[in-house]
């Protein structure tokens, strides 16, 4: 059954920057894949990282957490409590990892996430990020991203892919005799579709 890659962005422009400041913090987990076939991200201000195998019997998570300057009068001393105080939560329940830094985020929390995880190329992904680059390789079982802003990578991958982005720009690269249909929107800017080296006109 051939697949299909649906990608949704409301404006495309570069993502905005972010003040860090302070001491930065690494959590790390590691679980044995075993039956978990879908994995679930939930990130707010940060980067994303994904490398997926063939043959990877094991899901390893790191994410760094920075303090950062939400505004002037903001207090350096605060973000980095929040980060001493953060925990990471990874939970299994039946088929399915869901992974996200607790306390849960609140509208002003004063840190970023940056991800790094590998994981067996047979997990299927869903991301629901915020703000922040996300870059995935090799994830052959399905790909559905929820990002707020920021720049979204796909490269080698499988299964049915669905992009929602409201700022950024969106590419994914894929073996198109993979796919029965591809379809690509923007609501403000252009969206564009390449097969095969061929741009298809929109």
């Amino acid at each position: 059954m051939k697949k299909q890659i649906i990608l949704l962005a409301l404006v495309m422009s570069d993502a905005s920057g972010i003040a860090a400041a302070g001491e930065s913090r690494t959590l790390t987990h590691t679980t044995a894949a075993g039956s978990i076939s879908r994995l679930v991200l939930n990130s707010g201000i940060g980067d994303i990282d994904i490398d997926a195998a063939l043959g990877a019997t094991e899901i390893t998570i790191e994410v760094v957490l920075t303090p950062r300057r939400g505004g002037f009068f903001s207090s350096k001393r605060k973000a980095e409590q929040e980060v001493q105080n953060a925990g990471l939560s990874a939970d299994v329940a039946n088929d399915r990892l869901k992974l996200a830094i607790t306390p849960e985020a609140d509208d002003d929390r004063r840190f970023e996430e940056d991800w790094h995880i590998t994981l067996p190329s047979t997990v299927a992904l869903k991301l629901n990020h915020g703000v922040g680059d996300i870059s995935i390789r090799g994830a052959e079982a399905g790909i559905g991203i929820d990002s707020g802003v920021g720049e979204v990578g796909v490269k080698n991958a499988g299964g049915d892919i669905s992009i929602e982005l409201g700022v950024g720009t969106a590419v994914v690269h894929a073996q198109a005799a993979a796919y029965a249909s591809a379809e690509a929107e923007a609501g403000v800017g252009d969206a564009r579709l390449t097969v095969r080296g061929q741009k298809i006109a929109s």
